[in-house]
């Protein structure tokens, strides 16, 4: 039986049904939290991401689908017995949020928030506004993290003849190490950063190494929150000291009411959204039947995941 712990309209949950062949499938949907624990119990297979914890009850999983490219609360069974494999959709959110952080860092330079407050006020700034307005071309930008975002960010650039480094642990990066980033930030306009969450990656970018930042140079996170120190990130801003901030992930989402954040000035909030798209759940279902084929001719799973690395 297949568990689906993912909500699907009624569209794409029979799209799923009409694919599986003679398989029966269980939804979430609409069930009680104890028949949707009972329904995890008994399923050989799982589509989507249930509670860590129905996941130590189970006795015939052999595989489970997250709809996501993040696994974080999964690294809890790194050191346990577990008798399933785990695959996740890495690679699937590359373009939307990469196209996000494209277009939060177009908006702050081209003052974008500022033109939707004043049409909110039917206030006419015109002509008084042009000398501050920013271009990408030609811009200096760092991206940090060579995967499926970093890279596709990196080609959106190509027509914008922007100078691009990558950091990252592939052969495609250009450069590797900290010290090699601490030694180009100051001279950056733009640094993206879209990297996962592990021991490396947190706190990243603390106080010191924001302060490397130049007054005009703007940052975008579409990664990890806990990459940065977003007290200091938030003084800085504040105090006129950073060119803007695209923040895709938060360390606390979501957001408290009463959080600096939301009234952040030259900042552009997207909610950890960057990676939807109109038929995002559709390509979910796509790389889970993907891999379901590979499963029936016992072959070994696509994008599988190591518990232990954390990405």
């Amino acid at each position: 039986m297949i568990y689906v712990h993912f909500h699907l309209s009624r569209e794409e949950a029979n799209y799923l049904s009409d694919r599986i062949g003679q398989r029966s499938v269980a939804f979430a949907a609409g069930e009680s939290e104890d028949e949707q624990q009972r329904m995890c119990r008994d399923a050989e297979i799982i589509l989507g991401n249930p509670p860590v914890a129905w996941l130590r009850d189970v006795g015939d999983l052999r595989w489970m689908q997250l709809s996501s490219a993040g696994f974080r609360p999964y690294t809890a069974l790194a050191d346990e017995k577990v008798s399933f494999q785990i695959t996740n959709c890495a690679g699937l959110f590359g373009t939307p949020v990469a196209e996000t952080a494209l277009a939060g860092i177009l908006a702050l330079l081209r003052r974008i928030p500022t033109f939707v407050r004043d049409q909110e006020q039917r206030h006419w700034r015109g002509a008084a506004i042009r000398p501050e307005l920013g271009t990408l071309s030609g811009k200096r930008v760092i991206v940090l993290g060579s995967g499926s975002i970093g890279g596709r960010f990196r080609q959106l650039l190509d027509g914008f003849d922007c100078r691009v480094a990558t950091m990252g642990n592939h052969n495609v990066a250009d450069f590797h190490t900290l010290r090699e980033l601490d030694a180009r930030l100051p001279e950056a306009d733009v640094v993206m950063a879209a990297l996962p969450d592990t021991e490396a990656t947190r706190d990243m970018f603390d106080a010191p190494r924001l302060s490397l930042l130049s007054s005009t140079c703007i940052f975008a996170n579409v990664g990890r929150g806990n990459l940065v120190d977003e007290q200091a990130l938030l003084a800085r801003l504040v105090d006129g000291t950073l060119g803007g901030a695209v923040l895709d992930v938060t360390r606390n989402e979501p957001l408290g009411q009463n959080d600096p954040l939301w009234k952040a000035p030259r900042t552009v909030l997207t909610q950890h959204s960057a990676g939807g798209a109109q038929d995002e759940r559709r390509r979910i279902i796509d790389r889970f039947l993907h891999n379901l084929a590979r499963y029936d001719r016992g072959r070994q799973l696509d994008y599988s995941v190591d518990l232990h690395r954390g990405y």
